[in-house]
C-alpha cells in the first residue's frame, strides 16, 4: 500500500479504462477536503486520473479562462458594454502582477501535481491498463506544460528571457518543495519526452472508437500536440517533425473509399447525411451542429458499403479531445451559472460579455459555414444593442441548454481541423509553398470560405487558422509563437501590443510567488 498527501479534492474512480464504451467519464466527486488518499488498487490510481482531468476542466483553467484570454488578448474579439464583465483587465491590455485576471497558473499545477501520482506509480508493473493510464497521463501532464509556456513563459523563436520557463516539477506532491524557473528550452524537452512516451502507452481507440465520447487522451493526440510543439518551438529540423505527425493524422482520417470510417476525420459539410432528427440540413446546419446540438445520438452505419457516422456534437470524428462537461462535473470543476463559457460567450448568458468585432466578422465569405447567419449562425448580430460601437457579434459555439441542462455541452480542446491546418503550416515552413496554398484553399473551400491568393502564405494561414478556432483561444498563441503585434482594430481603450511585448508573457500571481520563495516574477512586472 503506498499513501500520497494531496491538498486538493480526490475524486472516485468511476471508469476503467477498458470499460469505458458509450460513457462519459462521470468523474463524481467522492468527498471535499481530503488530506490524504491510498493507493491499493488500480481503481484507486484511476482516481488521481480523474481528478487530473477534472483539474484541467475546471473554470479557471480550460473550462473557461484559458480560452477567453486567448480570445480577449488578440485581435479579433473584445469585452462589450452590454454587461459588467470581469475580464477588464485582459480586455483593456493593462494587467499586472497585482492586477490581472489570469486564474490558470495554479490550476495547471494541480493538473501536474495529480499526472505525477499516476506516472509515478511503480506497483502494477505488469498492468496494461495501468500503462495507458499513464500514457494519458503523461499527455496531460505535457499538454498543461505547454499551457503554463504558453501563458507564462516568451515564445522559444523570441530569444528573450529563455531562463523564464516555469518550475519543472515531475515528483509526486510534496509541500516543501520550492523550485525555481527551468529554462524555455528545458520545459519543451521534457513535454517532447512526456508526448513520445503517451505516443507510447496511451490508447489508440480503434475500430469502432465512436462509441466511445473523445473526453480520454489517445495517441493521436500526442501526434497532434507534438506538431503544436514543433510548430511554437521552430527548431532545426522541427518544421519537419511537425509536418510528419499531422500528416500521419490527417491521412489516417482519409481512408480509401468503402472503409470503416475512421475515429478521427474532418466535418465533410456536403456529403455527409444530416445528424440524426435534423433532415434536410444545410451545409451550415451542419457544421453549426457539431457545436451547438442538443441531439448526442449518431447514425447507424450499414454493410455493405459502410455509411459515414456522423454524430451531432459530442464524440465527433472531428474532435480530437475534449472536456467531459456533464451534471457530475459541476461542482469539482466550478462551472455553473456565474462561471463558464455559455454565460460569457452566450447573447442570453446572464454575464454576457464576450464579442467578435466587426472587422473579423466582415473578414469571413457571405457563404462561409463558420459565419452563418441570423440568430443560430455560429456567429450572430443578434441582440447586440447600440452600446458598442461598432457592434459585435456573438458567438452560438457554446450552447447554454443541452439534454443535459444548462452549460454541460462538452469543450473541444484537440480537433482535426488543427491537424489539416498544421499540416498546412508545417508544409510552408519546410519550403513547399505551392502545396501549403493549395491545401489551405482546400480547407477553406470546405467551410465555403474565402480563396487566398498565396502572396502573404504565413498571414493567410494564421488568417484561415482565426476563423476556425475563435472561441477556442488559439488566437493569442498564434500571434505570441511568430512574433507578432496585437493590433485590435476597433472597441479597445489600449489597442495595440508591439511585437513581442511584455504583455504577451502573463505574469504571475502573488501568491504563488509568495508560497514559492525560488519563483520569480517576469522581467518588466
Amino acid at each position: 500500500m503506498k499513501k500520497f498527501l494531496i491538498i486538493t479534492v480526490m475524486f472516485a474512480a468511476i471508469l476503467n479504462i477498458n470499460s469505458c464504451s458509450e460513457s462519459d467519464l462521470n468523474l463524481l466527486p467522492q468527498t471535499q477536503d481530503v488530506i490524504s488518499s491510498t493507493i491499493d488498487n488500480e481503481n484507486d490510481l484511476q482516481a488521481f486520473l480523474n481528478g487530473a482531468y477534472l483539474s484541467i476542466s475546471n473554470v479557471d483553467v480550460y473550462g473557461g479562462m484559458a480560452l477567453v484570454n486567448g480570445d480577449l488578448i488578440s485581435d479579433i474579439a473584445f469585452q462589450t458594454n452590454l454587461s459588467n464583465s470581469p475580464f477588464t483587465f485582459s480586455a483593456n491590455l493593462n494587467y499586472t502582477a497585482f492586477n490581472n485576471d489570469f486564474t490558470s497558473y495554479r490550476g495547471l499545477y494541480n493538473t501536474i501535481v495529480r499526472c505525477n501520482t499516476v506516472i509515478n506509480n511503480e506497483q502494477f508493473p505488469n498492468s496494461n491498463n495501468v500503462r495507458e493510464m499513464q500514457g494519458q497521463a503523461k499527455i496531460l501532464r505535457a499538454f498543461a506544460y505547454m499551457a503554463l509556456l504558453d501563458q507564462y513563459s516568451p515564445s522559444p523563436s523570441s530569444g528573450v528571457n529563455q531562463e523564464y520557463g516555469v518550475p519543472l516539477h515531475l515528483e509526486n506532491y510534496n509541500a516543501t518543495l520550492q523550485l525555481p524557473r527551468a529554462t524555455v528550452a528545458e520545459v519543451y524537452a521534457q513535454i517532447i519526452l512526456d508526448l513520445q512516451g503517451g505516443l507510447s502507452d496511451a490508447p489508440d481507440i480503434g475500430a469502432g472508437g465512436l462509441t466511445i465520447k473523445k473526453v480520454i487522451l489517445t495517441k493521436t493526440a500526442a501526434k497532434l500536440l507534438l506538431s503544436r510543439v514543433y510548430l511554437t518551438r521552430r527548431a532545426p529540423g522541427d518544421a519537419a517533425l511537425a509536418l510528419q505527425y499531422a500528416s500521419e493524422i490527417v491521412n489516417d482520417g482519409n481512408p480509401p473509399p468503402n472503409n470503416p470510417p475512421p475515429d478521427f476525420a474532418p466535418i465533410v459539410i456536403d456529403d455527409l447525411p444530416p445528424p440524426p432528427g435534423f433532415a434536410g440540413a444545410t451545409a451550415e446546419e451542419k457544421y453549426r451542429y457539431y457545436f451547438s446540438s442538443n441531439n448526442n445520438n449518431e447514425t447507424t452505419p450499414t454493410v455493405p458499403p459502410v455509411a459515414p457516422r456522423q454524430p451531432a456534437a459530442e464524440g465527433h470524428q472531428e474532435t480530437i479531445w475534449e472536456l467531459d462537461m456533464n451534471a457530475s462535473n459541476l461542482q469539482p470543476t466550478n462551472i455553473g451559472s456565474n462561471g463558464s463559457l455559455p454565460d460569457w460567450y452566450l447573447r442570453t448568458g446572464t454575464r454576457k460579455s464576450l464579442m467578435f468585432n466587426k472587422s473579423f466578422y466582415d473578414s469571413f465569405a457571405n457563404t462561409d459555414v463558420r459565419k452563418g447567419a441570423g440568430t443560430t449562425g455560429l456567429l450572430t448580430s443578434a441582440g447586440q444593442g447600440n452600446v458598442d460601437s461598432p457592434p459585435g457579434y456573438w458567438t452560438n459555439k457554446y450552447p447554454k441548454l443541452t439534454l443535459d441542462g444548462n452549460y454541460f455541452r462538452n469543450i473541444k480542446i484537440l480537433r482535426f481541423a488543427e491537424a489539416q491546418l498544421n499540416r498546412i503550416e508545417a508544409l510552408y515552413l519546410t519550403g513547399d509553398e505551392n502545396t501549403a496554398l493549395i491545401e489551405l484553399n482546400t480547407f477553406a473551400a470546405s467551410r465555403r470560405g474565402s480563396t487566398y491568393t498565396g502572396t502573404d502564405l504565413l498571414n493567410d494561414i494564421l488568417t484561415e487558422r482565426a476563423k476556425e478556432f475563435y472561441g477556442e483561444g488559439q488566437r493569442f498563441r498564434d500571434l505570441k509563437r511568430y512574433g507578432l503585434p496585437l493590433n485590435k482594430p476597433s472597441n479597445c481603450t489600449t489597442c495595440n501590443l508591439p511585437a513581442n511585448d511584455l504583455r504577451f508573457v502573463f505574469p504571475i500571481d502573488q501568491e504563488a510567488l509568495t508560497a514559492n520563495q525560488n519563483l520569480t516574477q517576469y522581467p518588466g512586472y
